[in-house]
């Protein structure tokens, strides 16, 4: 079989065990901690909300799928904006980190002291100086990717070995020169598992950016459907982007072990 083929399908298998086992944790949880079936609905309650042949309060599983997929676009929209400005932004500022040592120096401890920051304190700063629509959610998804993302790709471009700096210093080559023909290479599995971990940050960003500010996307489906106490509602948005955010993550980690594959990297010595 076809290595990315055996990949792909080890990483669909990996998916299905995951969500069953969260399933089950999640339907012993309620069970031991005696929660009201009122409040706290199970797995099964969910999935005849989503795909039963009946209705709950008077709508079928059929429109209850359509609406929250429609939110889910709405999510992953505004996830995805601030994903790409995210990676984008932190890209660049590393290599001007790893070309310009003193800047590094001066602005990496303030990189991380912002890394600590609850993004609770930060996001309605971000409202407050821009207000709502989708530049405060791509600032916001943004803040949650750009900080990791930067931490993890300097290092990556810092790992370079001083054997391969004296053969492009010995051969007449620049610091740019390091960056393009070394620094890349070796950071590349530091940049494909900070693209990768920062996927499910993203969709959490978008997500905390609806509850907290909008009337759109499943952050405010669930401020909705708590106001409504529609709490089968509630879990199923839970539930499908926690699915979601599984699927996309999975995705990421095989198309980061094709390229590193095609590159010649082990998978073995990517980081976690």
């Amino acid at each position: 079989m076809i290595p990315a083929v055996r990949r792909a399908l080890t990483n669909a298998i990996g998916i299905v065990v995951a969500l069953g086992v969260f399933a089950l944790i999640w339907d012993v949880t309620l069970k031991v901690m005696d929660v009201n079936p009122y409040v706290g609905k199970t797995p099964v309650d969910v999935w005849h909300y989503l795909f039963g042949s009946g209705s709950v309060l008077g709508e079928t599983s059929s429109a209850n799928r359509d609406r929250l997929l429609s939110l889910l676009w709405v999510t992953l929209g505004h996830a995805s904006l601030g994903f790409v400005i995210g990676v984008t932004l932190s890209m660049l500022v590393a290599v001007v980190f790893t070309l310009v040592k003193p800047v590094e120096f001066m602005f990496m401890p303030l990189a991380m002291l912002m890394r600590t920051v609850p993004l609770m304190a930060t996001a309605p700063v971000i409202y407050l100086v821009f207000g709502g629509g989708k530049v405060t959610a791509a600032l916001i998804v943004t803040v949650v990717v750009f900080f990791p993302v930067l931490v993890n790709v300097t290092l990556g471009f810092n790992s370079v070995s001083p054997q391969a700096l004296d053969v492009i210093h010995v051969n007449g080559g620049n610091a740019w020169t390091v960056m393009r023909k070394v620094a890349i290479p070796t950071a590349l599995p530091h940049i494909l598992a900070s693209l990768r971990i920062s996927v499910p940050a993203a969709i959490t960003g978008a997500m905390l950016y609806e509850w907290l500010f909008t009337y759109v996307g499943l952050g405010a489906g669930i401020v909705s459907a708590t106001t409504q106490s529609n709490f089968t509602e509630v879990w199923a948005i839970v539930a499908v982007i926690t699915v979601a955010a599984v699927a996309l993550y999975a995705i990421a980690a095989i198309a980061e072990a094709a390229i590193l594959s095609w590159a010649g990297i082990s998978t073995q010595d990517r980081p976690a």
